[in-house]
Formats: C-alpha cells, sequence, structure tokens
C-alpha cells in the first residue's frame, strides 16, 4: 500500500510499504479520508521529536472497517462498519484515565506517533485502541468528509468545556483558521452574545467572514487590537478569550483584552519551552482563569458527530481541497501558501 511515512533521517515520502496484517487482536481501517491538521503540518515544516520513527504520519481518519478481529468483535466492531478513530489512546490504568480524561494519559500513544498513521491506504487499530473505546460508528447520514474533521472540532470543545460560554458572553478568538472558526461555531452553539475574531492575514479574514458572517473581525496590522476588543465589549473586556494559534505575544495579549473573571483558553501551543509570556499579577488582580488544552477523548468527538449527524454543526465546509494521497505535499504547500484551511486526503 501506500503511505506517507517519517524515517529515521527525518525524511518524509510517500512510498510502498506491506499492508497491515489482520490478527484476533486488532481491526483494520480502508482509510477513505483522512486529514493534515497544524500538527502534521509543524511536522512537514521542522520536523518532530514526539515521532517514533520509521512511521506513518496523520492521526485524522475516517473509513470502512476491513477487517475486525476476535477481539474487536467482541467489542461490538463488524468488518464493513464505518467508523473514525480518536487518535490519542489511554492506558486505561492511571489517574487521568480513571476520571474520563484519556487524552491526559501518563502513558498515552497516538496514531502517527507511537502507531502507525492515517495517511495510508489502510491503518491498524490495536487492541489497546479498541479497549479503550477509541474507534467510534459514523451515522448513516454523516459522510467521511465530516467525521474526518470530528477529531478536531472535538479538540475545540474540549477546551470550551472548561470556558462555560453562556448567553450574554463576549468571546474574542484569536486566529481565524478551521480551529478559529470551529471555535467560533461552538461559541455561537452556547450562546456567546458577540464573537470577535482577531486576524492579520487579509485574505484568512475574508474566508472567515464566509465561514461566520456573523463574527466582528479585527485587523490587528490597522488598528489596536486591544482597544476595539475594549470598544465592541461595552468597555468590559472579553468574557472568553481563545488563542486558536501559536503565536507567543497573544498569550501575553490574552490576558490584557480579558474582561475582569475573564476565562482563557490557551488553545494553540507555542514554540520553545513557553516561558515568559503570562503577566501573574493580571491573574492575580483580575481573577483571570488561565485553561490549557490537549487533545480529546472520545466522548467529545461522539459529541461532534451527534451534533453533525443533528444538523447541529457543518464541517465539511471548512475543506479547501481533497487530494490523493500521491499528492500530500501538495496539500502542505497549500496550507503554507494558499490560506487552505483544511487538506483531505483521499488515499
Amino acid at each position: 500500500m501506500l503511505a506517507y511515512m517519517l524515517d529515521e533521517a527525518g525524511v518524509m515520502s510517500v512510498r510502498t510499504v506491506p499492508d497491515p496484517a489482520p490478527t484476533d487482536q486488532n481491526a483494520i481501517l480502508k482509510v477513505e479520508a483522512a486529514s493534515i491538521c497544524g500538527t502534521d503540518f509543524r511536522t512537514f515544516m521542522h520536523g518532530s521529536g514526539k515521532i517514533d520513527p520509521p512511521r506513518i504520519l496523520g492521526h485524522e481518519s475516517a473509513g470502512t472497517l476491513v477487517h475486525a478481529g476476535a477481539y474487536a468483535r467482541a467489542a461490538g466492531l463488524e468488518s464493513g462498519a464505518r467508523v473514525t478513530v480518536a487518535p490519542a489512546v489511554g492506558c486505561g490504568e492511571c489517574w487521568p484515565c480513571s476520571v474520563g480524561h484519556t487524552n491526559m494519559c501518563d502513558h498515552m500513544s497516538t496514531f502517527g506517533f507511537q502507531y502507525e498513521g492515517a495517511f495510508a491506504e489502510y491503518m491498524e487499530i490495536p487492541p489497546q485502541a479498541i479497549k479503550m473505546g477509541n474507534v467510534l460508528p459514523i451515522a448513516d447520514n454523516v459522510d467521511f468528509d465530516d467525521a474526518v474533521l470530528a477529531e478536531p472540532a472535538a479538540c475545540a470543545l474540549n477546551a470550551q468545556a472548561y470556558l462555560k460560554i453562556s448567553e450574554g458572553d463576549f468571546v474574542v478568538i484569536y486566529g481565524s483558521g478551521f480551529i478559529g472558526c470551529i471555535h467560533a461555531q461552538l461559541a455561537r452553539i452556547a450562546g456567546a452574545e458577540k464573537i470577535i475574531m482577531v486576524e492579520i492575514a487579509p485574505a484568512r479574514r475574508e474566508i472567515a467572514k464566509k465561514m461566520a458572517p456573523d463574527m466582528e473581525i479585527v485587523d490587528p496590522s490597522s488598528e489596536d487590537a486591544a482597544l476595539r476588543i475594549k470598544s465592541l465589549t461595552d468597555n468590559r473586556g472579553a468574557n472568553v478569550v481563545i488563542t486558536a494559534l501559536s503565536v507567543p505575544e497573544i498569550h501575553t495579549q490574552a490576558l490584557q483584552v480579558a474582561s475582569k473573571m475573564g476565562r482563557i483558553s490557551l488553545f494553540g501551543g507555542i514554540p520553545g519551552d513557553g516561558k515568559g509570556y503570562l503577566d501573574s499579577n493580571l491573574i492575580h488582580y483580575k481573577e483571570l482563569s488561565v485553561y490549557g488544552a490537549h487533545a480529546t477523548p472520545p466522548a467529545m468527538m461522539r459529541t461532534i458527530l451527534n451534533q453533525v449527524s443533528n444538523g447541529g454543526i457543518q464541517l465539511k465546509k471548512y475543506i479547501t481541497k481533497k487530494l490523493p494521497l500521491s499528492d500530500i505535499e501538495k496539500g502542505f504547500i497549500a496550507l503554507r501558501d494558499e490560506n487552505a484551511m483544511k487538506i483531505v486526503l483521499r488515499p
């Protein structure tokens, strides 16, 4: 089969590798759709020390089971089932796993990092992923283009679980990519009074306006973003601030534009050690709540899939291009140079 791999020398390429072997313990997914996420893009641009090479990359997947071993069948999975896979697999034994936060597992294994990933024609689903409930059914009225984006959308939902967005809230989102737009959609569903998106790139601002025309868009290159946010929030500041991009200085600004008793999600990871960007006195005197966010447990993906099935949220509208796996590097270039929002591969 074809697969996009990272080798021991740090080189990424499409190559031919053996198909995964069926066993009584595993399941095998025929990958109908795999999408490129920000983590994949950063690996393409800068490499990654978190991946165990050689490794098939990719962790956002949707497809059809072509093999379900005895262990999978005992868990209710059958050959022919349409499924997506939550990529972060918990150990099931540590304290975070015991309270349902498998994405915080002390011994987590992830598709595309420790397990072979989704940028391939077929993907093996190991027994631990089956045991932990990471294999999720796709409803008949949800197509693969929606299902493959359930995981990144669920990451946003996981972050917002801490933020408790409700009616009357002013929500500021830094970054208008797929994650920023999904955050806006979820905030609207939660009842936010006003959503303000801060985006410096003109092309991305135009895309965001089309995706969510009811948002206020702030261009920090032409106006003072903090002053503009203050004027748009009745001089209160933002009840909720979400940093949906990887710019360290935005962590600093998030504290400044937040209202008193504001809630902040530092959603976008930043390069380096992450130190030196938060003002502890602002957190103290404004009584701010600052939250992190990393990956998502399967339960959040189930919620997103149900919302898609019920028509409450739309995902596939964010797909900019669909490409064969052999053209995956064109997808990375589109993300880098063409302001593409989501690239979906058809292995």
